[in-house]
C-alpha cells in the first residue's frame, strides 16, 4: 500500500481509491486532509450530477485523514497521517447542492475536536467556484492494527 508522496498526495492507496480516482492531499500545513475528484460520467448519478455515495466517500475520506493528522499530531509512536489506522464511527452527510460532468469537487475535514481514541471532524464539498455541495459532521476512532 503506497503512501503520501513528498508533496503529501496519495493515489491509488486503495482499491477504492483507484476505481473511483480521487486524490487525497494531507501535505498542506493547516493539519486538513482533503480529497478531490474531477468528475465524469462514471461519477454520476441517473440524472447526471455526482452521486451522493461518492460525496460521501469523499467526506469520509477528507475527514478520516483529517483524523489521523490529528491523531499522528499527538506524538507516541512515530506514526504519521498515512499510517495512523482508524475506523469511522459515524458520518452525517448533508446534501446541499449537486455537481456536474467536468467539474472538480474537494472535500476539506476541518478538526473539531477530541481526544486520544476519538477525533471529531466537521466536513464540507465544493466544486472548483467555491459553491457548497455538502457537509458533514463525523467521529473517528483509532485502532490498534
Amino acid at each position: 500500500m503506497p503512501g503520501a508522496d513528498a508533496s503529501g498526495l496519495i493515489t491509488d492507496q486503495s482499491g477504492t481509491q483507484s476505481l473511483v480516482g480521487y486524490v487525497v492531499d494531507i501535505g498542506q500545513p493547516d493539519g486538513k486532509g482533503r480529497a478531490w475528484l474531477d468528475i465524469t460520467e462514471d461519477h454520476t448519478n441517473r440524472v447526471g450530477m455526482l452521486h451522493g455515495g461518492l460525496t460521501a466517500m469523499l467526506l469520509d475520506a477528507a475527514c478520516g485523514f483529517t483524523a489521523s493528522r490529528m491523531f499522528a499530531d499527538q506524538g507516541g509512536a512515530g506514526e504519521d497521517a498515512v499510517k495512523t489506522p482508524l475506523v469511522t464511527v459515524s458520518l452525517t452527510v448533508n446534501f446541499v447542492s449537486g455537481a456536474r460532468t467536468g467539474q472538480r469537487v474537494t472535500a476539506t475535514g476541518h478538526p473539531a475536536g477530541g481526544g486520544r481514541k476519538i477525533a471529531y471532524v466537521n466536513g464540507d464539498v465544493v466544486d472548483q467556484h467555491g459553491r457548497l455541495v455538502a457537509t458533514a459532521t463525523g467521529v473517528f476512532r483509532r485502532i490498534q492494527k
